[in-house]
């Protein structure tokens, strides 16, 4: 199963009370942006990691990572994965 990288950008979903909040931020480091909404923060979480040439991801459930998208430059056909 793939999961982020330690410099991709991870949108987090955290069930609060009253309602469920968005977080913005990397595996590496804790939670950067609270977001409004979840479309919000996946529009975010691409332009970052567009900029950033870094991977995008999705995290359900604390475990489930779905790829947004990825930014990564190749070299010869080889991503720079670390």
């Amino acid at each position: 199963m793939a999961h982020p990288d330690n410099d991709d950008v991870v949108v987090r979903q955290e069930r609060g009370n009253p309602s469920t909040v968005d977080l913005l931020g990397t595996p590496s480091a804790p939670d950067q942006f609270v977001v409004r909404t979840r479309d919000d923060a996946v529009a975010q979480a691409l332009r970052f990691a567009k900029y950033q040439h870094v991977a995008a991801w999705f995290v359900e459930n604390g475990t489930d990572a779905i790829l947004l998208g990825t930014f990564r430059k190749e070299r010869s056909g080889i991503s720079q994965r670390r």
